[in-house]
């Protein structure tokens, strides 16, 4: 039998996958309340782009949602690539603010001056603040088709994540 090998977009979606498993967890070093301190109890990172943009082809299934659970006063990171595309992910739903307060965002990557198409990935933070559960809803938009600039949800959808969230 000839060796066979996984193609690229399978590839991507079993790292996806991957990814979103570690994230479910309620143990880390971070520091309660702080979005400075370290890493946070449970880290997510959105699929890459042109995972979305197969998704929005489909050309692979949609992303699953993923579970998290934490404890009051520990934190959930989001990390999320920022590149100048006709494409990106926007933060559509930001759950129960009464469950989650959010945090300041961080710069995770910077590019070298003058890059051109550089893009960065910036952590979005939230910090339980009281038992319960809700969830995060980010969408993958074509900024092209958006009506208003400002509101993800005048934009065409090509994917969704969702982020189900208990504190407890």
């Amino acid at each position: 039998m000839k060796g066979r090998t996984i193609p690229a977009a399978v590839a991507a979606v079993l790292a996806a996958g991957l990814a979103a498993l570690t994230g479910c967890s309620s143990g880390g070093s971070d520091s309660p309340g702080g979005s400075g301190g370290g890493s946070p109890a449970a880290l997510l990172a959105l699929p890459a782009d042109l995972d979305a943009e197969a998704v929005a082809g489909g050309k692979q299934p949609a992303f699953e949602p993923s579970d998290v659970h934490l404890a009051v006063g520990r934190t959930f990171g989001m990390d999320v690539r920022v590149a100048p595309l006709p494409h990106g992910w926007r933060l559509v739903d930001p759950g129960d603010t009464a469950l989650l307060r959010r945090d300041a965002d961080s710069k995770r990557s910077t590019c070298a001056p003058n890059t051109a198409g550089c893009g960065h990935t910036v952590r979005q933070s939230w910090t339980a603040t009281a038992a319960g559960s809700t969830t995060l809803t980010w969408r993958y938009v074509d900024l092209a088709s958006c009506k208003d600039a400002q509101d993800p949800a005048s934009c065409r959808t090509l994917a969704d994540k969702e982020v189900r969230i208990t504190v407890g």
